[in-house]
């Protein structure tokens, strides 16, 4: 129960903030089937998840390899990401949840200037010293860079309660409590089975990295009884 509560006071709160990506037009574009946006959402960290690994594993075979590995992951990554902006791009959602694909587009976005800059400096070490080219502050750049990526993760896991809130169902039940999801027993269990798919285990570690966070905040509030789902009884 304490999830419901939370996640609908954190979408309390940001509608109460004023957002600057809110625009005063009116969405031109139809509405997109909340379901489909959510699983477009776990797609997306399901493919960021499986790049971020694959890079790390093979930094642990070829340690010699460092900048290249850089260039290749970075290059994925940023592949990976332009998909994930074209696909949001097409999708819109109505208010309350106007400003959520917005928001996670120019999250990509920054995460792709980024990925950019990463590559860049990964090339500058590859293929030995080169005349004018400052290495020791190239290599001071990539944790500032890594950082700003981190915040930007984090943003996006914040913003993961604000995914999960599109599934309710704001009809309230004869106590007058939003008490149920848009999403039947069998979407909802095959949410589940798509994010353990892809997370498995990940899940249930202490201290997730960002975006197996974001997944397991999706599978904790489809997993808590605080709501039921759109098949089951109304009161």
């Amino acid at each position: 129960m304490r999830i419901r509560g939370a996640i609908l006071t954190f979408v309390a709160l940001l509608l109460a903030v004023p957002v600057a990506l809110r625009s005063d037009e009116k969405p031109q574009k139809p509405d997109t089937p909340h379901l489909a946006f959510v699983k477009e959402f776990v797609r997306e960290l399901s493919a960021i998840e499986e790049i971020r690994s694959n890079a790390e594993q093979d930094q642990k075979k070829d340690p010699n390899a460092t900048f290249s590995n850089l260039v290749h992951s970075a290059t994925l990554f940023k592949l990976e990401l332009g998909s994930q902006v074209r696909m949001l791009s097409s999708m819109n959602l109505s208010d309350p949840f106007d400003t959520l694909i917005p928001s996670m587009i120019s999250f990509y976005e920054e995460k792709i200037k980024l990925w950019d800059r990463m590559k860049e400096i990964g090339a500058s070490f590859i293929g030995g010293p080169r005349e004018g080219v400052d290495y020791q502050k190239l290599g001071a750049e990539v944790p500032e860079l890594r950082a700003r990526l981190e915040y930007v993760d984090q943003s996006i896991f914040q913003a993961s309660p604000m995914v999960f809130a599109t599934l309710i169902d704001m009809k309230p039940d004869s106590r007058n409590h939003v008490s149920h999801l848009i999403i039947t027993k069998a979407e909802r269990a095959e949410l589940l089975d798509s994010l353990d798919t892809a997370f498995g285990k990940k899940l249930d570690e202490k201290k997730p990295n960002y975006t197996v966070g974001s997944a397991a905040v999706l599978r904790d509030a489809l997993l808590k009884k605080g709501f039921k789902c759109s098949d089951e009884p109304w009161e």
